[in-house]
C-alpha cells in the first residue's frame, strides 16, 4: 500500500463515520434524546437544543483531531497499515465519551425541568395486543428465518469441503489479501490454522444470522392514533428489513466463501466478486438505516413499552432487564438493534463475536 491508496481508503471511511455520529441523534427518532426517553415536543427547547449543538461541535472537533492523525500516520510516519485502524478507533473511543457526557447532562436537566413541567416523558399508553397480527408476524418471520439460512448453510458446507481437504492445501497460506486482491501476508500452513479461519467465517456467518431473525422479532409498537394503518405498515416494514437482511446476509457469506475458496487454492481473492459483495452489504446497510429510521416504531404516537424506561438502560445504549424475555430491542441512540444483556442469552450472544476475534487472533 502506498499513501495515494491509503488517501483513498480510509479519509473517506473516516469521513462516512463522522457524518453517521454528527446525524446520530436525527436518526434515532422521536422517543429519545441522547439516550433518554423524552417528549419529542421538547426536544427543541433552548436547553437540549444547546446540548444538541455540543454534541455535534465536539463531533467535529474529534473528526478534524482524527484527520490529523490520519494524514501524519501516512505521509510523516509512513505507516499505512496503522492509519486504516488507530484514528478510526480514536475517533470512535472519542465519540464514546463525548456521547456519554451528553447523556448525563440531559438525564440531570430532564431531571431538572421535571419539576416544573409534568409531561416531559412519553406518555404511558397501554400495549396494544393484537393475536391476528401477530400471527402475520410471525408467519413473516418464520419465511425469511428460512431463507436466511440458505447462504449460510452454502458457506458451512464450503468450509467444511476445505477441512476435508486440507492435506490438498499448500503448504504456505495466504493470510490477508490486499486492495487489488493479490495476498500481501502469509503463514505456515497448520490445521489448527484453517480450522481457525473456518470456524471464525462461519461463527460469524451464524452470529449475522441470529442478529437478522432477532431484528425482525423485536416488539411492534402500534400507533393508537391509526390501528389499522399501523398493523399494515408494520408488516410492510417487516418485510422490507426480511428482504434487505437477506441480501445482507448473502453478500457476507459471499465474502466468506470466496476467502475459504482462497484458502484452499493458497491464491488471490476475485476482485469482481469482492467488489459486487461489497457493493450489495454497503447498499443493504444504507437501506437498513433509511428503513430504520422511516420505520413505525421510532414514531411519536407509537404506544409505550417496557424497553422505553430510562431506568433499564446503562449510559442509554445498553439495554438490561431480566424480565424482558427479547433478545434484541430497537436502540435508544443511533439505528440499528442492541442486545438485551439481562438474559443469559444476550449475556453471551454480547461476548460471543468478542470471543470468537479474540481466540481467532491467538490462535493465528
Amino acid at each position: 500500500m502506498n499513501s495515494t491508496l491509503a488517501l483513498i481508503i480510509n479519509i473517506p471511511t473516516l469521513f462516512l463515520l463522522y457524518i453517521l455520529t454528527y446525524f446520530t441523534q436525527a436518526l434515532s427518532g422521536k422517543r429519545q434524546f441522547y439516550g433518554i426517553s423524552l417528549n419529542s415536543d421538547y426536544f427543541n427547547k433552548d436547553e437540549f437544543k444547546h446540548l444538541d449543538k455540543k454534541y455535534k461541535l465536539f463531533m467535529t472537533i474529534g473528526f478534524i483531531i482524527s484527520l490529523m492523525i490520519e494524514l501524519m500516520s501516512i505521509y510523516i510516519f509512513k505507516a499505512y497499515v496503522i492509519s486504516s485502524s488507530l484514528p478510526i478507533l480514536i475517533f470512535c473511543l472519542y465519540s464514546f465519551v463525548v456521547y456519554i457526557n451528553i447523556h448525563n447532562k440531559v438525564k440531570d436537566l430532564k431531571y431538572e425541568l421535571s419539576v416544573n413541567i409534568s409531561d416531559l416523558n412519553l406518555e404511558k399508553t397501554k400495549i396494544i395486543l393484537d393475536t391476528d397480527f401477530i400471527q402475520k408476524k410471525n408467519k413473516i418471520i418464520k419465511r425469511y428465518s428460512l431463507l436466511l439460512l440458505i447462504p449460510l448453510i452454502i458457506a458451512t458446507l464450503v468450509g467444511i469441503y476445505v477441512l476435508v481437504n486440507y492435506s490438498s492445501i499448500p503448504d504456505t497460506i495466504p493470510m490477508h489479501w490486499g486492495p487489488n486482491g493479490d495476498a500481501d501476508a502469509f503463514s505456515d500452513k497448520s490445521f489448527i490454522k484453517i480450522f481457525t479461519i473456518v470456524g471464525m467465517m462461519i461463527g460469524l456467518g451464524i452470529i449475522i444470522y441470529i442478529s437478522s431473525i432477532s431484528s425482525l422479532k423485536t416488539r411492534a409498537k402500534l400507533s393508537i392514533d391509526s390501528i389499522d394503518n399501523s398493523k399494515k405498515a408494520h408488516l410492510h416494514y417487516l418485510n422490507m428489513f426480511g428482504i434487505t437482511f437477506l441480501f445482507l446476509n448473502i453478500g457476507c457469506e459471499v465474502l466468506f466463501i470466496e476467502i475459504f475458496i482462497a484458502t484452499l487454492n493458497a491464491s488471490s481473492v476475485n476482485t469482481l466478486i469482492l467488489c459486487i459483495a461489497t457493493i450489495i452489504i454497503i447498499l443493504a446497510s444504507i437501506y437498513l438505516i433509511y428503513l430504520y429510521y422511516k420505520s413505525p416504531n421510532k414514531s411519536k404516537n407509537a404506544v409505550y413499552s417496557v424497553d422505553d424506561d430510562d431506568s433499564l438502560w446503562i449510559w442509554g445504549c445498553i439495554y438490561n432487564n431480566p424480565n424482558d424475555p427479547s433478545l434484541f430491542v430497537n436502540k435508544r441512540f443511533g439505528v440499528g438493534w442492541t442486545v438485551n444483556i439481562g438474559t443469559n442469552k444476550g449475556k453471551i450472544f454480547f461476548t460471543l463475536p468478542f470471543i470468537i476475534i479474540l481466540v481467532s487472533l491467538l490462535l493465528i
